[in-house]
């Protein structure tokens, strides 16, 4: 080929590349950010070295005009990056007592937590799926996901919605998620923290789960949710970067990107009505998928509510 015609396709090659990712951006639209949730300073982010998306849940507007006690509950990402002063703020400041993660074992493996760095902690190993799930997990690396996107029929934008059902309502995710409530529950008065990968997927519907046992408004919870979105765009765009220079930009989509990272409305949406097509309501969810009836969401208020 001359030097001519490969400047020729490679300028084609942009055009159309330009074209795909406006119209599937278009499609998706754009991540949303919350609203405010009055007492909910910064949706409890706590200012970490290397972890980017680790909040409290303290201060949420719970059942009964009461509020998460702070310094209990912790929703994070992964947990290999934190540095020395990370751990040494989780352990002194928090008093950590349990980490349960959402990951599957492979991932865990590449990624593991720094248990030799968190003596006296109990660690929980509570898979939301059975196996890697494309475009959720990253268990092999972000740029084999791409490339799984690119032989499969779908966008990654509609493959990550369609994992958020299975995530809750699966054989694996009922079991993880009901363990994980029970660990909470049976709690000695130090602090749990639990994640994924990012902590906007699993870890995000662990958040809620724990929320609507606790009371706080189903629009709170949607907010709290969406505040992922204030604090991981460092990391999407640093990610963005490394992929373009692993399969060159012109194989990435800057939204296929956003859809790992972000988290988008109709994610939660499409896991609130699959939990109400198969159960009726939240409340049912708690009580006969997870076994978390009312009886036991009284205790776990009784534990985390001021």
């Amino acid at each position: 080929m001359s030097q001519d015609a490969e400047k020729s396709q490679r300028k084609e090659a942009r055009e159309h590349a330009r074209e795909v990712r406006a119209q599937y951006a278009h499609e998706m639209g754009t991540p949303q950010l919350p609203e405010e949730v009055p007492g909910f300073n910064e949706f409890g982010h706590i200012p970490f070295d290397h972890l980017h998306n680790t909040r409290d849940l303290g201060g949420l507007p719970a059942a009964d005009g009461r509020r998460i006690r702070p310094a209990k509950l912790l929703r994070s990402g992964c947990l290999h990056k934190a540095s020395e002063q990370d751990v040494a703020r989780l352990l002194a400041d928090y008093h950590l007592e349990g980490v349960v993660d959402f990951r599957t074992a492979l991932e865990r493996e590449k990624e593991p937590d720094p248990r030799d760095r968190m003596e006296g902690v109990v660690f929980y190993d509570f898979p939301a799926f059975d196996e890697e799930t494309v475009g959720i997990t990253h268990g092999a690396s972000l740029a084999e996901d791409m490339k799984a996107f690119s032989a499969a029929a779908a966008t990654p934008h509609q493959m990550v919605m369609d994992v958020y059902p299975q995530a809750l309502l699966g054989k694996t995710g009922l079991a993880s998620y009901a363990s994980f409530m029970d660990v909470l529950l049976e709690g000695d008065g130090g602090a749990y923290l639990w994640h994924c990968t990012e902590g906007k997927d699993r870890a995000g519907l662990g958040a809620v789960i724990v929320e609507r046992a606790l009371g706080v408004p189903e629009e709170y919870v949607r907010q709290d949710y969406l505040a992922t979105n204030l604090f991981v765009r460092n990391r999407a765009e640093g990610l963005l970067d490394e992929i373009s220079r692993r399969l060159g930009v012109l194989k990435v989509l800057d939204a296929e990107v956003d859809s790992l990272f972000y988290a988008f409305a109709d994610y939660y949406e499409c896991a609130m009505n699959a939990v109400d097509e198969q159960f009726g309501s939240f409340d049912n969810y708690l009580a006969e998928g997870l076994n978390f009836g009312l009886e036991k969401q009284q205790a776990l208020r009784e534990k985390y509510l001021v």
